[in-house]
Order: structure tokens, then C-alpha cells, then sequence
């Protein structure tokens, strides 16, 4: 049976129980290094920094490609799980062959570059990448060409050549006609 004052109580506990949950909601979104579905991408982040450094330079933006990330992202990948750093991998995959099994540039004339970092700690975000970039002059001429307009762009983390934590980045710059 239910009394007057058990539904009181009732309403009660549910208020006490929905202040708390919320409580908990907020405290978790508080949290720093949190992950949330908001959160950009690392490949995204890269890109901006590129294309704000090129509008510093007067330079069009790049526009980010899927088919472009997938080679980024294989070479990364590839990096990291076979612990390297260059632009051919041990079996002699190279930049061309990534791009060229991308389907990206069939039928049409083309030209590319890629761009190679690697660090740990501070030095694995985007804002140093693009540092490092523009302090290397052979990396510095493509990020700043305005010949390229597409990108492809990966980064993959984890053991690299000792350091735990590192990040492997490549950036496959086109330019297709």
C-alpha cells in the first residue's frame, strides 16, 4: 500500500539519486586527459597547424584526404610496429608506392613529398611537428609550397626506437593534374 508519506519519500530519493549522478556526470567531464567524443583527432590538429602556418606565408590551405591518410597511416603504423624511421620501409615500400596503392592519383599527372617526424612527450604533438618542420630546410620547402593542396596525415604512438610513449608522424603531400 502505498501512503502519502512513502510516495514523499520516494520522490525524495529519486531527486537525491538524479543530483548525484549528475554530480558524478560533471566530475568525470572535469577530469583532465579525459578522452570525449569533441576531442579533434591528432591528424586534424596537423593540419591545422600546417595550413596556419601557410596562411602566414600567404599560401592557400591544404585540403586532409582520406585515401592520403590511409598511406599516412600504414607508413606510421609501420614505423612504429617495426621500430624505423624512413621514408622507404625495410622490405622498400616507398612514398610513391604508398600513394600510388591509394588509388588517389590514377589517371592523373602527379607530384608528391613527404614529411617524417617522430618524438616523445612534448615533442609528439602537432605544434612541434610543424616546429621541427619548418626548422629543417628540405621539410620546410614542402610544407610551404604552394604547389601542394592535398594532404594525407597520420601519427601512431606507442614504442619507438626506445621510448615509450613516442609518436610517429608522415604526411603525404599531392599535387595531381
Amino acid at each position: 500500500m502505498v501512503t502519502p508519506g512513502s510516495m514523499v519519500d520516494r520522490w525524495g530519493m529519486l531527486i537525491r539519486l538524479t543530483v548525484i549522478a549528475a554530480a558524478i556526470v560533471a566530475a568525470v567531464a572535469a577530469q583532465p586527459g579525459v578522452a570525449s567524443a569533441s576531442q579533434t583527432p591528432p591528424r586534424k590538429l596537423l593540419v591545422k597547424r600546417i595550413n596556419h602556418v601557410r596562411a602566414r606565408h600567404g599560401l592557400d590551405p591544404v585540403d586532409a584526404s582520406r585515401a592520403l591518410h590511409s598511406a599516412a597511416i600504414r607508413h606510421s603504423d609501420d614505423m612504429v610496429y617495426r621500430d624505423y624511421f624512413s621514408h622507404t620501409s625495410p622490405s622498400g615500400s616507398t612514398m610513391v608506392d604508398r600513394i600510388l596503392k591509394t588509388g588517389y592519383v590514377n589517371g592523373y599527372s602527379w607530384v608528391a613529398g613527404e614529411t617524417l617526424a617522430w618524438g616523445w612527450g612534448t615533442k609528439s604533438g602537432a605544434r612541434a611537428t610543424v616546429r621541427a618542420w619548418m626548422h629543417s630546410p628540405e621539410h620546410r620547402a614542402i610544407l610551404l609550397s604552394p604547389k601542394y593542396r592535398v594532404i594525407g596525415a597520420a601519427r601512431a604512438c606507442g614504442r619507438f626506437l626506445g621510448y615509450s610513449g613516442a609518436c610517429v608522424w608522415t604526411a603525404d603531400w599531392v599535387a595531381r593534374w
